[in-house]
């Protein structure tokens, strides 16, 4: 019986240690973190640029909606 006790306690150690593992390895993983200042990088960048050239972008998307709407009307 005392065998089996043995077996359970390191069975739960070296479930413990691995989740230990685990966790200290998602605390150092910075892919993620940088992958996600990336994208909100390009998120700023692109809002920035359709701010600056805001009149030009909606003369050509009127420009194209008037001339989808002139082929479909005719």
């Amino acid at each position: 019986m005392e065998k089996m006790f043995e077996l359970i306690d390191l069975f739960f150690i070296s479930q413990a240690m691995k989740i230990q593992g685990a966790f200290d390895a998602f605390k150092e993983e910075e892919r993620g973190a940088s992958d996600m200042v990336a994208v909100m990088v390009l998120i700023v960048i692109i809002i920035a640029v359709a701010i600056l050239f805001k009149s030009k972008l909606e003369a050509i998307v009127t420009q194209i909606f008037t001339k989808l709407s002139e082929f479909v009307g005719s």
